[in-house]
């Protein structure tokens, strides 16, 4: 397995290097806002990472330029077209540079372009494995799934929740903590199946598994064990993070059972967290270009 390292800061990543975490940087929205050097604007933060770090790859991602979450389903061929505009920039910026498209049937569109045009991509918020899968088959040199998020919409629905309903709720991460006590195994359970699940497939791919969304440096210790392709780990884990080497050369104890693949580019809780990254790039789009 490789580790990324989940920042947008120079010295959190150079103590992510130091500490073996040092195969590839992946940043998002709200990383670039909460540890990004944003003082010369957001081009500046990025070039400053591909320059330092030019043997390694490093995510950029792409938003929605104001697109309304609700909307983007319906208007696959305008999201393609404002997500490759920004591609064909950040692509530019490096050769180093992956660029981050957000899960939805235009990022699909967008993803296949950009495979055809030899630009790696970074298929980001998924929480199923269909998503994933159909990212892979776009031609993604890298997809994504978002561990936590995934592991919350399981307890959720184990609680008896709708997911449409309940991500309404601004206590909702409340509610989450509240019934993992009681659904919290059995929600790992599932979210590591799914994770080995899509590793398994990507094996014989071109395309890589990246698993990110940790919460704890535990959390590290159980998806080591559905062996994942890449796990994108934060400064604050990586501190707390001990026998990084061992854990790194894991192999797969996971055999996927049980597993729910989805059928659908769409779920409540992808929609959730896209609209968390707009939030943020929106705040960033604010500073100083």
């Amino acid at each position: 397995m490789k580790f990324f390292a989940d920042t947008a800061s120079i010295e959190e990543i150079e103590y992510c290097f130091s500490k073996g975490v040092n195969d590839g940087i992946t940043t998002n929205p709200k990383i670039i806002e909460a540890t990004g050097d944003l003082s010369e604007g957001f081009e500046s933060a990025c070039k400053s990472l591909l320059t330092r770090y030019p043997d390694v790859p490093v995510s950029l991602e792409t938003d929605l330029r104001g697109i309304n979450i609700e909307e983007v389903s319906s208007k696959p061929e305008e999201v393609r077209n404002v997500l490759l505009n920004q591609a064909y920039e950040l692509a530019s910026w490096g050769g180093n540079v992956v660029v981050k498209i957000p899960c939805c049937e235009g990022g699909i569109l967008a993803t296949r372009v950009l495979s055809e045009r030899g630009i790696k991509t970074n298929y980001t918020a998924c929480m199923t494995p269909y998503q994933a899968l159909q990212a892979a088959e776009a031609g993604a040199a890298y997809v994504s799934l978002f561990a936590n998020r995934m592991l919350d919409s399981h307890i959720l629905k184990l609680a008896g929740y709708s997911l449409e309903e309940i991500l309404q709720d601004p206590k909702w991460k409340d509610i989450a903590k509240e019934n993992s006590g009681r659904h919290g195994n059995k929600a790992w359970e599932l979210t590591l199946n799914e994770i080995a699940y899509v590793a398994q497939k990507l094996e014989l791919s071109k395309s890589a598994l990246i698993v990110g969304s940790i919460r704890a440096p535990e959390d590290i210790h159980k998806i080591v064990q559905a062996e994942p392709q890449v796990i994108t780990i934060p400064y604050g884990i990586v501190k707390k993070l001990e026998e990084i080497d061992l854990l790194k050369t894991s192999r797969r104890s996971l055999k996927a059972e049980e597993v729910c693949v989805g059928a659908s580019l769409h779920h409540p809780m992808t929609q959730y967290t896209l609209n968390e990254f707009e939030t943020a790039a929106d705040s960033y789009r604010q500073k100083k270009k």
